[in-house]
């Protein structure tokens, strides 16, 4: 019987954006903002955020060349933290037309392995630290469709690895698959998840695939319905999900799901954060816990 994801509490401010300077001047002080991320649960049970924070740009186009530069690096011995950040991961200069996006963190043998990409398609860095990262040369870039962004990686029991994001696929919106046994030749596969919306590029975002037992639940942003809408979805086959029976609905943009001493963890951010300003909301990471209901 599948179970339904719910949020018993309530989202509470953890992280500020890495790299904002609070001792700067008011008068000077640039807001910075945390979007998609992943959080990686080390082997001495230390939790690491890696994700997209940067300033806002001066001109207000959120989404321009040169606007994603940083992949941030924090660290915690708890969700609700104290978290404090690290070095960047990856800080490109001042003034580039590069971008980099959203990223994954998975361990592989002696080292790690991070996939990152923004709209483009996926690239590969490696680090045997998880604060020294060095693209994977000879890597290439990996392009599922149209836009492709926002990877979330899911190991099988076989060895498999299976990689999926966001893209168009046949001028639809879709949650795009791709898998591999070594983290580097990748073989595309057909999409996870294909919606009826009309939209190659931008409906659905930030893909998360959770694994509960035998069951599979999918966790993607709607977020050109409604920011911070996340459709769940219910699957025992890891590389199908079906768009005309969605689970429900939870309150959170990028979520990222995470299992620590024994809970579920939900997490939520936004380069959008400024809606909220009026009522004086923080900028950055937010956590919850999350449990499971019986699906009546």
């Amino acid at each position: 019987m599948s179970m339904i994801p719910w949020i018993p509490g309530i989202f509470r401010h953890v992280l500020s954006p890495p790299g904002m300077d609070p001792e700067a001047p008011a008068g000077s002080r640039r807001q910075w903002y945390i979007n998609d991320h992943c959080i990686f649960v080390d082997a001495a049970d230390r939790l690491h955020w890696f994700g997209i924070t940067n300033p806002y740009p001066d001109d207000g186009n959120l989404y321009g060349t040169g606007s994603h530069r940083h992949i941030g690096h924090a660290v915690a011995e708890h969700p609700f933290g104290p978290w404090t950040a690290k070095q960047h991961a990856f800080a490109l200069p001042a003034g580039t037309t590069e971008n980099v996006g959203a990223c994954f963190v998975v361990e592989w043998k002696s080292e790690y392995r991070m996939i990152y990409g923004y709209n483009t398609g996926f690239h590969f860095a490696r680090s045997r630290d998880l604060e020294d990262w060095q693209p994977m040369p000879g890597s290439g870039v990996l392009d599922l469709g149209q836009g492709t962004r926002d990877p979330c990686v899911l190991p099988l029991d076989d060895g498999t690895y299976l990689l999926y994001g966001a893209a168009g696929h046949a001028g639809r919106s879709a949650v795009v698959l791709a898998s591999s046994r070594d983290l580097e030749r990748w073989n595309p596969e057909p999409p996870a998840l294909l919606s009826d919306v009309e939209i190659a590029w931008g409906a659905l975002e930030s893909p998360f695939v959770f694994r509960r037992g035998d069951e599979y639940y999918l966790f993607v942003n709607f977020s050109h319905r409604q920011y911070e809408e996340t459709l769940v979805f219910h699957s025992r086959d890891p590389r199908q999900f079906d768009w005309n029976s969605p689970l429900c609905t939870l309150f959170a943009h990028a979520a990222e799901l995470f299992n620590w001493r024994g809970q579920t963890y939900i997490t939520h951010c936004g380069i959008e954060d400024r809606h909220w300003s009026d009522i004086g909301a923080p900028y950055g990471l937010w956590m919850a816990t999350l449990d499971w209901a019986e699906k009546q």
